[in-house]
């Protein structure tokens, strides 16, 4: 079973193809990689697969989607709480 993606090779977050737990290891299919869960990860929710830095770009299949507004270490929920969307944010804009 895939537990998690990563849509492309630039991605820094995946999406949990599955509600993942706090303390599991799940590997990456499009990473060779496994990240260990800090926290809960709802089903189709985002997480980071590395550290992700304040100010840092999100980006989700190849795209920015977000920038980070805290640090987010390797494995936390990325959301509405750590991270401003700047496709909502362009798309008010008329971009």
């Amino acid at each position: 079973m895939i537990e998690a993606v990563v849509l492309k090779p630039k991605d820094n977050i995946g999406v949990a193809l599955a509600d993942l737990k706090t303390g599991v290891e799940v590997k990456i299919h499009g990473l060779e990689a496994r990240v260990k869960i800090t926290e809960p990860i709802p089903y189709q929710h985002k997480f980071s697969v590395r550290r992700i830095d304040a100010g840092e770009k999100i980006i989700k299949d190849g795209v920015v989607i977000g920038k980070a507004t805290q640090g987010i270490e390797p494995g936390r929920h990325v959301h509405t709480h750590n991270m401003t969307g700047l496709r909502l944010k362009a798309k008010r804009q008329g971009k």
